[in-house]
């Protein structure tokens, strides 16, 4: 039975990174100060360059988690070929692809697109776990109001996974004005979207599909050959969300580390809709996913089999 005491305050866990209070009953996840002064001192590195081409790649361990999430990609990127699943870098990883030629040096994760048909199929066909790869499993993504996307996780590592991201296509095609205006249309929807809560995944799934269906796509059927939008499965904070057929299609492999992946067919114009000058150096330059620096050796062990 939970004390009063408890319910003022208590310290509930806490990992390397993050301290978990509950205070008054309402649960807090807090950044420890130790590692709120790396990431500054770290972020402060990087940008003391003028140029983001000339930072040097990671080190250490954290270039490991990078090389085998590369590792771990090559084989998403080999389910996607045999399922005929189209999909596409984009986010960090594809402005890694085009300013470093792989991994932004302090990023950690793997950040992918997917049509929501091949999405959902990937979902169907896997939900219950990939025979070829038994330690591969989809996970959901979730906060039971505001997001709700898939996740490709190791079962072995939290080091190794694979951020994957719907997007709709819209019932026709748009010009540069109407792309704007579904944008900011499609920002209002993802912020009320976080006033409701549900009790289950599929619950908020569905909230989504009926918001999109009646909102967004207006009741109208989607269309291939139309503008294709980011979903609002987690609400990105873009200021622009929608892009031309065009812009996405067809897919062209580019180089990232060691391999070739899927990227949209204009990059630049996607990464400065998302981004604006995706050239620069951001202030949060500094690793935000993994625990690179906890790292056992038999996890060390499992990275480098797949960084091979």
């Amino acid at each position: 039975m939970t004390s009063f005491f408890d319910w003022v305050y208590k310290l509930e866990k806490s990992t390397p990174s993050h301290n978990t209070f509950r205070i008054f009953g309402i649960k807090f996840n807090c950044l420890k100060s130790s590692i709120k002064k790396e990431r500054k001192q770290i972020a402060a590195y990087y940008q003391s360059f003028e140029n983001a081409s000339l930072i040097p790649k990671a080190t250490g361990d954290l270039k490991l988690v990078q090389d085998a999430n590369v590792g771990f990609l090559k084989i998403f990127d080999k389910i996607c070929t045999e399922n005929n699943f189209q999909y596409w870098l984009d986010y960090g990883t594809l402005i890694g692809a085009i300013r470093h030629g792989g991994f932004i040096p302090w990023d950690d994760d793997i950040d992918i697109a997917m049509p929501r048909e091949d999405y959902e199929k990937l979902i169907e066909k896997y939900s219950k776990g990939f025979s070829d790869y038994p330690d591969f499993e989809l996970t959901f993504e979730n906060n039971r109001k505001s997001k709700c996307f898939i996740k490709l996780q190791h079962k072995k590592s939290e080091n190794l996974f694979i951020d994957i991201f719907p997007y709709d296509y819209y019932h026709c095609d748009l010009d540069e004005i109407q792309k704007s205006e579904l944008s900011q249309k499609i920002q209002k929807l993802c912020k009320q979207t976080l006033k409701k809560k549900f009790k289950t995944i599929e619950e908020v799934r569905n909230n989504f599909k009926e918001i999109t269906k009646t909102k967004i796509l207006e009741n109208k059927e989607q269309n291939k050959n139309g503008a294709i939008f980011m979903a609002i499965d987690f609400p990105h904070n873009h200021k622009n969300r929608v892009f031309g057929n065009n812009e996405i299609f067809p897919l062209q492999r580019v180089k990232f580390e060691n391999a070739e992946f899927f990227a949209p067919n204009n990059i630049k114009s996607v990464l400065e809709k998302e981004f604006g000058n995706y050239m620069s150096i951001p202030k949060d330059s500094y690793p935000r996913h993994s625990n690179y620096n906890n790292l056992t050796e038999e996890e060390k062990n499992l990275l480098q089999s797949l960084a091979n």
